[in-house]
């Protein structure tokens, strides 16, 4: 049984295009922006203290929790600018 193959496309004009595109392209290497470094917001002595603050008062309500969590809520808080 002979093996059946699909088409291939004789359009002139659409290899034109993607030789040009290749050569066009070719070499170069992509523009790339290099990120800004962040500046800090707070020390961590800041989002330290604000985390222990949170720790206190989630202890005093008597609930249970993990100082990563007290650690990013104190740094939503202090972002939020509260007290």
């Amino acid at each position: 049984m002979a093996k059946r193959t699909a088409p291939r496309s004789t359009n002139a004009a659409a290899k034109k295009t993607t030789a040009k595109t290749r050569s066009s392209t070719a070499g170069k290497k992509p523009a790339v922006k290099k990120a800004a470094p962040k500046k800090q917001e707070f020390t961590d002595e800041q989002i330290a203290m604000k985390a222990y603050e949170i720790y206190q008062a989630r202890m005093a309500r008597g609930e249970k929790g993990h100082s990563d969590d007290d650690w990013h809520m104190a740094v939503k808080e202090l972002r939020k600018g509260k007290k």
